[in-house]
């Protein structure tokens, strides 16, 4: 009898145990099923399964999961793929070596045919696309012959299911019922200057959100001295739902103080040109930036601008050694067009600034993300003449 009890005993404790072993799996399981890793392991196309680990696809939409494009791996968005929730999307992973998400247009007829990304704020969620390491890019290609009005990357509103292209070769938004409101191709949405992250203006490591960048995009943006103020002009070529610009200054490009606040036009896809003159800039060096703010109350800012007050004769360079800018104020004696390039000692080239216009004006380079060590600065004018100049960055 004693014997008998024993072995029910032991059954008891042995079912309690499958029951918790099953529990726990069935815990990891539904854990893993809410947070999925997905790894590109070889270069190809994203829609080809045999790029992709042992995790196997990511699946489309992609809600809470994390997706990494393995160093060394290059990979082609040849669909369109909608991450959720709080999914991110990592270029690169140590950043030991060169790796991409290239993006090539096509002449699709809308979101769900195109090439591209959407990152979708429903349910509270916020998608990320970090460009880890200055070896990782993510870029959109405009391939012959194709509209690229669909193809790149997009944020959708969790409110009104709206589009906003905030990388791309022709920035749109496009409403929830499918109406576009295009502008001209010329003008990129993001980056300011060019279709391919990280840059020198939004350098590495660099994260894109759900957020999205604001719905207002400069195709310019100047500071010039005349005299003794100093006249800032920019230029915006789409606006949906803008508030105002607030025009920050500062003198050792840390601080800022707003100095002025300029209405925008709100909602427009033509072409609005503001000014603002600042009448006592600080002596010295002073630098200008942009705040736009949206009727929501988010913004971003613009690249910064450098003015100098006193006047230059030839090329100066400051400060050196640079640790967050380097400024190159050009004077009004230097020819006006050429192309400014900054090289490191072994040649590589490390950023290339066209120069139009730019006599009496400052330059500057942000080099926050390069090696301390001697870089090569080298201005050629258009007129064939060049001048090189070393300078030292510090950390």
């Amino acid at each position: 009898m004693v014997y008998r009890n024993h072995i029910q005993l032991i059954k008891r404790f042995c079912m309690k145990k499958f029951y918790l072993i099953c529990f726990l799996v069935s815990l990891g399981f539904t854990q893993t099923l809410s947070a999925q890793s997905y790894n590109a392991i070889f270069s190809g196309n994203w829609s080809d399964i045999s790029i992709w680990g042992p995790s196997g696809h990511p699946s489309n939409p992609c809600t809470n999961c994390t997706i990494t494009i393995n160093d060394g791996v290059f990979v082609t968005l040849d669909i369109s793929f909608k991450m959720m929730g709080g999914s991110q999307l990592l270029i690169g992973s140590s950043g030991s070596f060169a790796s991409a998400l290239v993006i090539p247009t096509t002449n699709a007829s809308n979101i769900s045919t195109g090439h591209n990304l959407i990152l979708n704020s429903q349910g509270g969620g916020n998608p990320t696309v970090k460009i880890v390491s200055a070896l990782s890019s993510l870029s959109v290609t405009q391939l012959p012959s194709t509209t690229g009005y669909y193809d790149g990357v997009f944020t959708q509103n969790a409110t009104d299911f709206s589009y906003i292209k905030i990388v791309g070769v022709r920035p749109i938004f496009v409403s929830s019922d499918g109406v576009t409101l295009p502008i001209p191709p010329t003008v990129p949405i993001f980056p300011a200057y060019g279709t391919s992250l990280p840059n020198s203006t939004f350098p590495a490591p660099f994260i894109l959100n759900s957020n999205g960048t604001l719905p207002i995009f400069l195709s310019s943006f100047d500071a010039v001295l005349n005299g003794k103020v100093v006249s800032l002009t920019w230029t915006s070529e789409i606006e949906i739902n803008s508030d105002h610009y607030g025009v920050e200054r500062s003198s050792d490009a840390v601080s800022w103080t707003t100095i002025g606040i300029v209405a925008a036009k709100g909602n427009t896809t033509s072409s609005v040109h503001y000014s603002f003159t600042d009448q006592a800039p600080n002596s010295g060096v002073n630098y200008y930036r942009l705040r736009m703010q949206d009727i929501d109350g988010k913004f971003k800012y613009s690249e910064v601008k450098v003015v100098r007050l006193a006047q230059v004769l030839g090329y100066n360079l400051f400060p050196n050694p640079a640790n967050n800018y380097l400024n190159i104020s050009i004077g009004k004696d230097m020819p006006a067009n050429g192309t400014l390039r900054l090289f490191n000692l072994n040649g590589q080239l490390m950023q290339e600034k066209r120069l139009i216009n730019a006599t009496g004006t400052t330059v500057s380079l942000q080099v926050n993300t390069y090696p301390a060590g001697v870089y090569m600065v080298r201005i050629t004018s258009d007129n064939g003449t060049e001048q090189a100049f070393r300078v030292m960055i510090a950390r």
